[in-house]
């Protein structure tokens, strides 16, 4: 477990993301908040098919409704599969 104040994470924000999708639990500290980087785990697979508008407003729903399609975690596996993608798939 690895505690950072933000002003000594901001630079080092996508090694510290790297290291919690790796399982590593990072906490981040702003005065008295603090939040948690933690690997996310969806409850489902992203189809292949799926577009940006549609990814966007199924995200949207997710925040307005807990029967949205979407769970929490479900963001952060889209954009490992997102990344993943060549352009054009």
């Amino acid at each position: 477990m690895k505690t950072y104040i933000i002003s000594e994470a901001k630079p080092k924000l996508g090694a510290l993301v790297k290291q919690a999708a790796a399982g590593e639990t990072i906490y981040l500290l702003n005065g008295k908040d603090m939040v948690a980087l933690v690997p996310a785990h969806p409850t489902h697979d992203v189809p292949a098919s799926l577009e940006i508008p549609a990814i966007n407003q199924r995200l949207a729903a997710s925040e307005r409704t807990s029967a949205a399609p979407w769970t929490p975690g479900d963001a952060g596996r889209l954009a490992k599969q997102l990344r993943r993608r060549k352009p054009g798939q």
